[in-house]
């Protein structure tokens, strides 16, 4: 370890201590926003050498000074990924813990949390059913055939903070587990429908030897009950490693497939494209296909959210696939994809960038605005800094700075 790294260890390693020392002493509470001020939970993950502490903070300018955790950080025990829906910010445990804090404000708009959400295996993916906030779609996939043979979708009761509705689907069902094993890329409901992209993989070396389809299971919801698996061989399998970033859905009902394989695959056989899949039925249109990789300014489709009217808001690589760097999600761009013009365009003043790996895309569209984080500078100096991205005019502007190491989620409560 080099100066500069052990210096950025130490400072991030004091942060996180100053952090928990505040969070335990109950004079250090963050003062209240202002009466009609916007309220933002962010995510926030801080890294050292020897572990990554998580906490969920509130802010209510995105775009000025400095986001820390000191005073001001809900800590979250072990690794941490994020939902949200309607004014609640779902803190989701994994590798080995399985609960949920569903975090919301009180009375004075200052963050609080309720426990006893738990799952029975650790979730893989957490969704608004249909927008109105009321019911999640969750399912817990087993990493390898060790740790489990089912998959299990549920649903959860937001104002009553349950589980509810469970149904076990056996993987061998969704893929033959005698070939690959299955990875989740993402899921929606449409109609009474569910929708899951995944791709095949060997669970012991992560090598994806079957790259020549698209891949999607169509369940009935709310049942859960698997019904068939659609494939089509225009692309490879849609989205990539715990991105969720495998399909999208339309207002109309419309669904979108995303395919890159490019990161987490170890080959690439097929080009980078989206599939669709039109609201009411079951099977690939055989009339639309968009080639990102060809398109002007495209590229492969790494991580990206629905922001409406059919666009994608979206990080993009051009980096040519190499077997040796498969987990790392580099030369990345912001952009917006339209999806019924087939365009793609860039997002002026946003620098490139290196992703965080095998993370949700931590985006938000609020006010006809998307917010995500961007960081600068060689890692042992990396800066993180909120980028505001007007979607009108594809243009980024530089906001506030994020004391950690990476942004893993962040929602609007009020």
């Amino acid at each position: 370890m080099n100066m500069k790294q052990l210096l950025k260890s130490t400072l991030l390693a004091g942060i996180a201590i100053a952090a928990v020392s505040c969070s335990k002493d109950k004079k250090e509470t963050p003062e209240p926003p202002a009466p009609g001020a916007k309220v933002y939970a962010l995510g926030l993950g801080i890294s050292t050498t020897t572990a990554t502490t998580n906490y969920v903070v509130q802010a209510s300018d995105l775009m000025n000074g400095t986001i820390s955790v000191i005073g001001n950080g809900l800590l979250q025990e072990g690794y941490r990924d994020y939902a949200s829906s309607g004014s609640k910010f779902f803190s989701i445990g994994g590798l080995g813990v399985t609960d949920v804090n569903t975090i919301s404000l009180d009375a004075n708009d200052k963050l609080t949390t309720k426990t006893g959400l738990t799952f029975d295996m650790a979730n893989t993916d957490l969704i608004d059913a249909d927008g109105t906030g009321k019911t999640l779609v969750g399912v817990s996939m087993p990493a390898s055939p060790t740790a489990g043979l089912n998959a299990q979708f549920y649903t959860v009761d937001v104002a009553a903070n349950t589980v509810g509705n469970k149904k076990e689907v056996a993987m061998n069902s969704i893929y033959p587990s005698d070939q690959d094993w299955v990875f989740h890329t993402g899921m929606q409901v449409s109609g009474s429908k569910v929708f899951q992209t995944f791709y095949p993989v060997d669970a012991t070396t992560y090598a994806t030897k079957n790259t020549d389809k698209n891949y999607v299971a169509v369940y009935s919801y709310p049942g859960f009950v698997l019904e068939k698996v659609i494939t089509d061989t225009r692309t490879g399998p849609s989205g990539a490693f715990n991105t969720r970033s495998g399909i999208f859905k339309t207002e109309s009902g419309d669904l979108y497939t995303v395919s890159n394989t490019s990161f987490g695959y170890s080959q690439s056989t097929k080009p980078a494209g989206i599939l669709k899949i039109a609201a009411g039925t079951t099977a690939f249109d055989p009339d639309y296909f968009f080639n990102t990789e060809t398109a002007a300014n495209g590229g492969k489709i790494i991580h990206a959210i629905y922001i409406g009217n059919g666009k994608l808001f979206a990080a993009i690589t051009t980096k040519t696939f190499d077997p040796t760097s498969v987990w790392t999600d580099s030369n990345l761009r912001l952009a917006i994809v339209d999806l019924n013009a087939k365009t793609i365009a860039l997002v002026a003043n946003a620098p490139e960038f290196t992703g965080d790996g095998g993370r949700s895309f931590a985006a938000l569209l609020d006010d006809g605005k998307v917010y995500c984080a961007i960081g600068s500078g060689p890692d042992a100096n990396k800066v993180i800094n909120i980028y505001q991205t007007d979607v009108a005019t594809a243009t980024a502007t530089k906001g506030a700075t994020l004391q950690a190491t990476f942004l893993g989620g962040i929602a609007r409560l009020k």
